[in-house]
């Protein structure tokens, strides 16, 4: 039986960060209830037009700041998957988590609903920084609830950090990781602080407001936060993200292995059947159409051959255990040493990439300047 992800994209935040791109508006109790409605609707359509049989083994709740609705709906939502799907016993079940957000009446109910791995937005333990960036919470509050979290019995547990924030320094960085570690997070996304057209912080900058690193302080941060990491034993698996061993993102996994997976919800993104498709990008749409079980569909690419190898070399290169060529030739029936000699003889001898055994993957430097990598990659018209 294929296994499926199932990724539920929650559009709700009390208040939208100043760096933050990804879909949500202001949460309020009726679009909570209508936006339930249609999930439900929108679960129960993939029952009627999957046309195999799937195992599903990790669910994501993603944001937005899925811990702002009741956790009541929550349950529903689960309730829901699980009457329609089958679940792997051992399913991967994970939600993204606000710190002031995880409290002990939430936290009761996420654990006995079935929530086995929390994802708590940290980003930094400065207050300073924080407030710049529109976080609502504060670095008291962010210790507490992994505290919280673990005596509700969440072991499980990643924190998002970020670096590259305008006036934050590395001792910002340092002290922030190695709090975090203290506490035995298993887990920590460490990522670059990207500005996206149409957020505050893109136009502050824009207009001087704020200066961002340059580019050789951005790298020295992330080589400072991977160091004490790697001292403590949460090891690089992957571009942004490091674990101890056996705690790494089984559902991140599967973007990077090019698994199949379906999102619900509005802008939520699916791979099925060799297709990236997306819902629309708006509440009001999203639960208009469910209720009249209409489910419009954007459809990005429709992935033959050449893509599906691209794909698949750069997502695989992210990790750290790099490319097995043994699996790739299973999969495409193709060779790869000799389907891409001359690109891997060039990154070799200009050390960016290394092989080892069965496996390909990016030295250090490959990986600060992965894109170029990548590119060597891309198919020729």
């Amino acid at each position: 039986m294929k296994k499926l992800g199932i990724y539920v994209h929650i559009p709700f935040c009390r208040q939208k960060c100043k760096y933050c791109d990804f879909y949500s508006v202001k949460w309020n109790d009726e679009s909570e209830n209508k936006y339930i409605d249609a999930v439900i609707n929108e679960i129960n359509n993939y029952r009627d037009t999957l046309n195999e049989k799937y195992i599903v083994d990790t669910i994501y709740f993603g944001g937005g700041t899925p811990t702002v609705i009741n956790p009541g709906n929550l349950r529903r939502i689960l309730e829901k998957i699980r009457s329609v799907f089958e679940i792997d016993v051992h399913a991967e079940i994970n939600m993204e988590a606000n710190p002031n957000t995880l409290t002990e009446e939430n936290l009761k109910v996420y654990k006995e609903t079935g929530i086995n791995r929390l994802s708590i937005g940290i980003q930094s333990l400065n207050d300073d920084i924080l407030h710049k960036i529109g976080r609502i919470h504060n670095s008291r509050e962010a210790l507490e609830a992994i505290d919280r979290a673990k005596q509700f019995g969440f072991e499980n547990i990643n924190a998002d950090v970020m670096f590259n924030i305008p006036d934050q320094t590395i001792a910002d960085i340092e002290t922030t990781l190695s709090k975090i570690i203290e506490k035995n997070v298993k887990h920590i996304s460490f990522y670059s602080l990207k500005l996206e057209k149409g957020t505050p912080m893109y136009d502050m900058e824009k207009n001087r407001k704020i200066i961002m690193p340059k580019e050789d302080e951005e790298r020295e941060m992330y080589y400072a936060g991977r160091n004490v990491m790697e001292d403590k034993n949460l090891f690089q698996y992957e571009i942004s993200n490091f674990a101890l061993k056996g705690y790494e993102c089984k559902h991140n996994l599967k973007y990077w292995n090019q698994e199949e997976y379906i999102g619900i919800g509005p802008s939520a993104h699916s791979f099925l059947n060799d297709i990236r498709y997306s819902n629309p990008s708006d509440l009001n749409s999203y639960c208009l159409n469910s209720e009249a079980n209409v489910f419009e569909r954007k459809i990005h690419e429709v992935m033959d051959q050449k893509d599906l190898i691209f794909e698949y070399i750069m997502l695989r290169l992210r990790l750290t255990e790099g490319l097995n060529v043994v699996d790739f030739k299973n999969k495409f029936l193709v060779d790869f040493y000799e389907a891409y000699l001359k690109q891997i003889e060039y990154l070799i001898n200009n050390k960016l990439l290394e092989y080892s055994g069965d496996f390909v993957k990016l030295t250090q430097t490959g990986m600060d300047i992965s894109n170029f990598v990548f590119e060597k990659f891309m198919p020729q018209n």
